[in-house]
């Protein structure tokens, strides 16, 4: 059984992912620690609020998910344009929040036809799967 703020966790995760974006932010605003930390980072890169989502990456610092997402970030680039993308997310060895941030801004304004934008959601999700388990499973 999971306990009350890995629970919290957990649905503010899904709400994020359904794109509820105020009340994953109220379950997590309050969390001081790495996890709590990488949903409000989330929440505000989705918003899209990206000078906020750079203060909550930063905070966070080093996050196992993101460890663990270098290789799905390359399988998940196909063309040209997005593997130039993502050869710069995982520049440093592993997939790097800020670079994804940076990315997600750049494309703010394309369309959803936009390949890299379409890279940056597929790779979004990712992301919230590497973040349930690590929630869930640990």
């Amino acid at each position: 059984m999971l306990g009350t703020e890995t629970t919290d966790r957990v649905v503010s995760a899904g709400l994020l992912y359904h794109d509820h974006h105020n009340e994953a932010h109220d379950l997590v605003e309050d969390m001081t620690d790495a996890e709590g930390a990488v949903i409000h980072a989330i929440v505000h890169r989705r918003e899209p609020d990206f000078w906020n989502a750079r203060y909550w990456y930063r905070r966070v610092g080093d996050h196992p998910i993101y460890r663990s997402m270098t290789g799905r970030v390359v399988e998940l680039a196909g063309t040209d344009a997005t593997s130039s993308v993502a050869r710069r997310l995982v520049l440093s060895g592993t997939l790097d929040p800020l670079a994804f941030v940076d990315a997600c801004e750049s494309v703010v304004r394309k369309g959803a036809a936009d390949p890299v934008a379409q890279f940056l959601r597929r790779l979004q999700h990712a992301e919230f799967e590497a973040l349930l388990d690590h929630l869930v499973v640990g």
